[in-house]
């Protein structure tokens, strides 16, 4: 399967033209995703009128972006502006927006066509993409398995090649650990790198957008697009993007990469562990220091923080709507009514400390990224609510799932993970790379070295 870039190649050639690349997708999504059951809509008549529109551009002799007749999926929390979108919610069932989320507005003026809707877990609050209002998202590799969530949807479709480019969010790891048990790549960037105009929010201070793909130059490319301050999210301060595509030539010779032995590893499977040590020895025998690092986590605190602002993103509809959220979702927001002010208040002051804390740790180390497992143990089995692990008897599958890329949506740091091999049963593993904020570029050329 070409990737997005190809694609768009292609396309700007005139070797294929965007509509046939339109149509061959739709013909994909009804061939490849039975099954699977990733996309919830398809937007036929608007990604036929979008493949139309950059087909006449490149006709008249301009320029139809970079992104030229790629096909792209959207997880359907995110706001498209004509076409259903529900949060995966009984909510919003019938909910239309009058316009696009920033997200998807930047990705169509480069020339992308938004073909589906994409699964996944209702209103973002879970990991296994099990929906009980639209159904369930199945793994590709292996269809008894969760795909991770809560952009399952997203990661599914771009591993079965029914979409070549997604848009995911993630507030605790919800692009990061669908793309490892997909086995594609996905990036969350920096805090404020990415508009959230449009898109749902589950905790406003945690919730990151970005790209999904097949390859790491997709993600590259794409970040390219998305990046930058927004009028319309105040979150998104003015600073300026790299052409992070050229940080895939840039190799990791004299980068210092940090490895935390502590808690990322003394907790993973370790046939999990074995490939992400073995992917370190790449980046080492590439030119790169390899040195011990500490984040210690878990932050304290971190449970309250994420609960009370998950509390509030639904408003006057808890508890009034209890009947129309599924019980996942309903056990959280019963948690989250316990908490008091006072509760999250010292979590956010925690919060702020831990943040400080870390990064002048690490900055004063010398560290340009580090690399942890994306996720500690193979995909869960489909309804499963619990996993043993690594020695860890009967943990949550939300936690288990969770515990490795949560710690950098705390942060605020970009992380990417990127497909590096499979663990003992077949099943893809991933590997994360973190950076410091604003250094996107750096996680990028990381994970072009071990991409394979």
């Amino acid at each position: 399967m070409d990737d997005a870039t190809a694609i768009a190649a292609r396309v700007r050639s005139g070797e294929i033209s965007a509509v046939e690349v339109t149509r061959d997708h739709l013909d994909q999504i009804a061939e490849r995703d039975r099954g699977i059951d990733a996309v919830w809509w398809i937007t036929e008549q608007r990604a036929l009128e979008e493949a139309l529109g950059v087909d006449d551009t490149i006709a008249r002799g301009e320029n139809p972006g970079p992104l030229a007749g790629v096909p792209v999926g959207v997880k359907d929390l995110i706001d498209t502006g004509g076409s259903r979108t529900t949060y995966g919610s009984a909510i919003w069932r019938d909910h239309i927006p009058d316009r696009d989320a920033d997200a998807v507005t930047r990705l169509a003026t480069a020339g992308a066509v938004t073909i589906a809707k994409l699964a996944t877990h209702e209103l973002a609050w879970g990991t296994t993409n099990d929906n009980p209002w639209f159904g369930t998202c199945r793994n590709p590799h292996d269809s008894s398995r969760v795909p991770g969530g809560s952009s399952g949807g997203s990661a599914a479709a771009v591993a079965v090649g029914t979409v070549a480019l997604a848009l995911g969010t993630d507030t605790g790891g919800s692009i990061r650990c669908p793309a490892s048990c997909c086995g594609i790549v996905g990036f969350k960037p920096t805090f404020g790198r990415v508009s959230l105009a449009g898109i749902h929010p589950l905790c406003p201070t945690l919730d990151h957008c970005g790209p999904m793909a097949r390859s790491v130059r997709d993600c590259a490319l794409a970040l390219e697009l998305l990046a930058g301050a927004s009028p319309r999210d105040p979150r998104t301060p003015p600073v300026a993007v790299e052409r992070y595509r050229d940080a895939l030539e840039r190799g990791v010779s004299g980068m210092t990469v940090g490895v935390a032995e502590r808690y990322f590893f003394e907790h993973t499977q370790a046939d999990i562990a074995s490939r992400v040590r073995a992917a370190v020895d790449v980046l080492r025998d590439a030119g790169a220091e390899v040195t011990e690092v500490d984040l210690g986590w878990p932050a304290p605190g971190e449970a309250d923080f994420y609960l009370s602002e998950e509390g509030a993103a639904l408003g006057d509809h808890w508890p009034s709507r209890r009947a129309d959220l599924g019980a996942d979702v309903v056990r959280e927001l019963d948690a989250a009514t316990r908490l008091t002010g006072i509760d999250t208040g010292r979590a956010r002051q925690r919060r702020i400390e831990y943040q400080a804390q870390t990064e002048e740790r690490l900055r004063s180390d010398g560290v340009d990224v580090i690399v942890t497992p994306t996720l500690a143990l193979s995909p869960p089995l489909r309804g499963a609510t619990t996993a043993s692990f690594a020695g860890n008897p009967n943990e949550d599958v939300t936690t288990a799932m969770l515990g490795m890329t949560g710690v950098f949506n705390v942060l605020g740091w970009p992380a990417i993970s990127v497909p590096f091999g499979t663990d003992t049963v077949g099943l893809p593993v991933g590997i994360q790379i973190a950076a410091l904020p604003w250094r996107e570029a750096d996680c990028l050329a990381a994970a072009a070295v071990l991409a394979i």
